[in-house]
């Protein structure tokens, strides 16, 4: 621009983008304009709902929670300071104790549908181990691959399962034995198996692993197909004891066998006898 040009003036010249001047100066601009100048208005952020934390009243009783919140001794007889040590110890261990179980409960409650489903669909056979770029050579492998230890993952395909049949039953804690003789009853015949066999249990008086394989095998639960994961069952191992088979076909009945069966096994004579005179609506004291 040369200097002394009009900008925007009425003589032809070429005309500047820039607006006019407005004729009252320059504007200065400070800090104490900047200030006046009303701010646009921000919009409110979605404040994210707090996480309902448990208190000590859910989670142990008010006695632990008692000990839990009381005031530790700063100074004292040394026998009057560990005992308040060791009771607070002891109270938050039964914390710890609680919220693992707690803990494990949601655990379990999300990751057991996927442990059962890659069992019974045996989809984890597909995946490969990045360790060999194979197919997956076994069930433990995947297991390995996924996180989960095999107690975890025997809980969720067999134990979880079984509880679920048996609930409002009397169960209290079952063990792995009870397990291994439950899960395929569970397989094969479903809930309604598997609570015949526990009910037949509590008739008897004992619902042992032992007592429930025999009886599995007197009410005909027994399995008619294994696992194809490798961790087959082991076979009922060998016995003298004879076993009551009701018959397979019309006409075949041995009165000895059933006699030498009952003499062997009263108990399991008598619940068997109920449960036909039951059946056919007769009084089994008579």
């Amino acid at each position: 621009m040369a200097k002394g040009q009009t900008i925007g003036g009425a003589n032809g010249a070429k005309r500047s983008r820039m607006l006019p001047p407005t004729g009252e100066g320059p504007i200065e601009v400070t800090r104490e304009s900047v200030s006046e100048t009303p701010a646009l208005p921000v919009p409110e952020q979605a404040t994210p709902a707090p996480v309902a934390t448990p208190s000590l009243s859910d989670l142990v009783p008010a006695a632990v929670g008692d000990i839990l919140t009381a005031e530790l001794p700063e100074s004292g007889e040394p026998a009057e300071v560990i005992v308040a040590c060791e009771k607070r110890v002891y109270a938050a261990n039964a914390l710890m104790e609680v919220m693992t179980k707690k803990t494990l409960q949601s655990y379990f409650h999300y990751a057991g549908p996927a442990i059962r489903l890659a069992w019974a669909t045996e989809s984890w056979r597909a995946t490969k181990d990045p360790s060999t770029g194979k197919e997956c050579r076994s069930w433990s492998a995947w297991l390995r691959m996924v996180g989960v230890s095999r107690q975890h993952a025997y809980r969720m395909t067999k134990e979880e399962p079984i509880r679920e049949a048996l609930k409002g039953l009397d169960v209290g804690k079952l063990g792995p034995k009870q397990i291994d003789v439950l899960s395929p009853v569970l397989t094969s015949y479903g809930a309604k198996g598997v609570r015949e066999l526990w009910t037949a249990g509590i008739g008897w008086g004992d619902t042992g692993a032992a007592s429930l394989l025999k009886l599995r095998q007197q009410l005909g639960l027994e399995p008619d197909r294994q696992i194809s994961e490798g961790d087959k069952e082991d076979p009922a191992p060998a016995s003298d004891t004879p076993v009551l088979r009701f018959q397979t076909k019309p006409g075949v009945f041995d009165e000895s066998r059933v006699r030498e069966a009952a003499r062997a096994q009263p108990e399991i004579a008598r619940l068997v006898a109920k449960a036909i005179l039951a059946e056919l609506g007769e009084d089994a004291s008579q």
